[in-house]
């Protein structure tokens, strides 16, 4: 089974309330969501903190009938476990996802699961200098076994905020978890086009919604990938 956790909450220091801004008159989160939910993933579910501030996140799940899980505020780690944990799925993998991210690109999740599938890993990710992955298109998939050591073992409050994204950066459980990476290359880069490899399409300042403005205005739909919007950027 898989399941993906889209991480949200409202509290942001650089844009507070940044999930709930509209692209084509449609709240970010709900943009991450329904490209989510058209992925092979079995079940998607929107994440977030107990604090009364996310009661309106809870509220918009609600309302377009989402599933929503509410945990922790500052240890993240825990937020994904119980909600992991809840599910009672022996074979288990977990699809990690923020909700900062409107245009996460469903062919790459599945493509990221026949990935997982069909190799021996128990953690993957996509992000790689080896490839092309904009701020804003980061995947995470781990099994349960490894979400559930991770719990259990990781101590440092810091680590556990991030939930899983810092496991790529460390080695001291490569004897016990698996690591891989997804490397995705749309085509090829030549050396004067590097700068799309910095391109950042997640939403996390003004101007980064501005981006995600410019982007939507152009395609003016809500159905485009990676690949569409790293050829607008090319041929601007």
């Amino acid at each position: 089974m898989y399941a993906i956790i889209i991480q949200a909450r409202m509290g942001s220091s650089r844009l507070p309330g940044k999930v709930l801004k509209k692209l084509l008159n449609k709240e970010i989160l709900l943009w991450c969501y329904e490209r989510c939910n058209k992925s092979l993933a079995d079940v998607v579910y929107i994440a977030t903190s107990n604090n009364s501030e996310n009661d309106v996140l809870e509220e918009l799940c609600i309302e377009n009938k989402i599933l929503c899980h509410r945990g922790s505020e500052c240890d993240l780690l825990d937020r994904y476990y119980t909600l992991a944990k809840s599910l009672n799925e022996k074979n288990l993998n977990v699809i990690r996802v923020t909700s900062d991210c409107p245009f996460i690109d469903t062919v790459m999740i599945n493509d990221m699961i026949n990935f997982f599938e069909n190799n021996s890993y128990d953690y993957i990710i996509n992000h790689s200098n080896s490839g092309v992955t904009p701020e804003g298109s980061g995947i995470e998939i781990i099994n349960f076994r490894s979400l559930e050591y991770l719990w259990l073992n990781e101590l440092d409050a810091n680590f556990r905020e991030h939930a899983t994204g810092l496991l790529s950066k460390v080695n001291k459980y490569d004897n016990i978890i698996k690591k891989g990476e997804y490397i995705y290359y749309p085509f090829v880069i030549n050396d004067n086009q590097n700068h799309i490899k910095n391109l950042k399409i997640s939403v996390d300042t003004e101007k980064d919604y501005k981006t995600s403005e410019q982007i939507v205005n152009h395609f003016k739909t809500y159905d485009f990938s990676y690949k569409d919007i790293l050829l607008y950027f090319l041929n601007k």
